[in-house]
């Protein structure tokens, strides 16, 4: 085995990315920060090949919900909410009008401290997207949406958590 001193750039992302896949019980932050420590264009494609993609699956949506109660609690909430269920966690999405824009706001409840979350619309030609980062109780919040349809991307330690397309807006009737 060569010296670390003496790899090049691409031995030395296929040793890191080795290690990664190779210590999978280090804490997600820990692995995170160590991939931090390097830039290099080949060390993140080594990091990209070890992401593994997760669908989420929708367990709830208040839109889908028949009212179950009657008298006021029976009235429809202007908040739209989501539950999603991925790879041992649990994500909280909330779409709640503003104005003339939309408020997208949720939590992720798992075994993550950390991650970023990026929603996407396709208009078009155009791709619009929106890039936050987790609090540190998992929360997150973007405001000043357009109505349409979203992607929510979640990138949480190895996985890349992908939710089913939301549609953001007014409710159909």
């Amino acid at each position: 085995m060569k010296s670390l001193d003496f790899l090049s750039d691409e031995e030395f992302a296929q040793q890191v990315a080795q290690a990664v896949r190779g210590l999978p019980d280090a804490p997600a932050s820990w692995q995170r920060a160590a991939q931090g420590l390097w830039a290099g264009a080949a060390l993140k494609n080594a990091v990209q090949a070890v992401m593994r993609r997760v669908a989420a699956v929708l367990t709830f949506d208040s839109w889908a919900a028949p009212a179950l109660a009657h008298g006021m609690r029976s009235l429809r909430s202007p908040t739209r909410h989501l539950l999603f269920t991925a790879q041992g966690r649990d994500i909280d999405l909330r779409i709640a009008a503003a104005s003339e824009t939309y408020t997208v706001a949720g939590q992720i409840l798992g075994p993550d401290d950390v991650g970023s979350i990026e929603l996407a619309v396709q208009h078009g030609e155009d791709r619009a997207a929106h890039v936050t980062h987790l609090d540190a109780l998992g929360e997150f919040r973007i405001d000043g949406l357009r109505g349409g349809t979203y992607v929510l991307t979640l990138r949480m330690g190895s996985d890349e958590i992908v939710l089913p397309a939301v549609e953001v807006g007014e409710r159909p009737n």
